[in-house]
């Protein structure tokens, strides 16, 4: 390095200063011509060591970015996946109770309107009681997909209770809610399952609906698409039932 030349040449010198008051002048010029020889070998191996070791350092950092790299990835898919898992009905893939009441309140807030519309599995309990809690799981997550599958992408579908369900649509009047919900029941009602005991499992709906705006409580919102819900229930089930919009002064 720098120091090992410097005193490769300090030595150098002070043999030449020695050279010029003796008389051993071919002696002092071999020995200054070889010292030179004598310290840049060493000072090349210094170099070159303290170069691997840069080098290395450098490998080692890369390393270490890619790691970090990977590390961080893994624990956006961990957030995602656990901000899914908190605001998602495991089963069915909807959104849950939590998300549905969050939604709902956000649209009002934003100064939105749309429908509720509420959904129920007839004769649910049957179908776990005389086909077993497996045949009702698949059964809940057949209603569920016929939802998503008839929803809009600015509409949510939800999971709000053990076979109920839950849609809200931004924007829509009584008419695109009507249509909706008649789309969702004649989706569900096409359902072909079979049971283990190789029974056929028969599927239907019953939907009520009821309007929202700015001025709406949840809670009234949703009495009144369950009061369309049950009214639905006792004429037969398998059928779609919404109200008709506010007339405020």
């Amino acid at each position: 390095t720098s120091t090992s030349i410097a005193i490769s040449l300090l030595i150098t010198s002070f043999i030449m200063w020695m050279a010029d008051r003796t008389e051993a002048m071919p002696l002092a010029l071999s020995i200054a011509a070889f010292c030179p020889l004598m310290v840049t070998p060493c000072a090349t191996f210094v170099f070159y060591r303290q170069t691997l070791e840069i080098v290395a350092a450098h490998k080692a950092l890369d390393e270490a970015h890619k790691n970090l790299s990977v590390v961080h990835a893994k624990l956006k898919d961990a957030h995602r996946d656990l901000e899914h898992r908190a605001n998602h009905d495991s089963m069915t893939g909807l959104a849950n109770r939590d998300k549905f009441l969050a939604r709902l309140s956000e649209l009002k807030r934003r100064a939105g309107s749309g429908y509720l519309l509420v959904i129920d599995a007839d004769r649910f309990k049957q179908i776990n009681d005389q086909h077993g809690h497996d045949s009702g799981d698949r059964a809940l997550l057949a209603v569920g997909q016929a939802i998503s599958g008839s929803i809009r992408v600015t509409d949510l579908g939800a999971r709000i209770g053990g076979e109920e369900f839950a849609v809200v649509l931004s924007g829509a009047d009584r008419s695109a809610a009507l249509a909706t919900a008649e789309r969702i029941r004649a989706s569900v009602e096409r359902i072909s399952l079979t049971s283990a005991d190789g029974a056929e499992l028969k599927i239907t709906v019953s939907i009520g609906g009821a309007p929202f705006d700015p001025h709406s409580r949840t809670k009234d919102v949703m009495r009144a698409a369950d009061g369309q819900l049950y009214e639905a229930k006792r004429n037969g089930r398998n059928q779609s039932l919404v109200a008709q919009p506010d007339v405020r002064a």
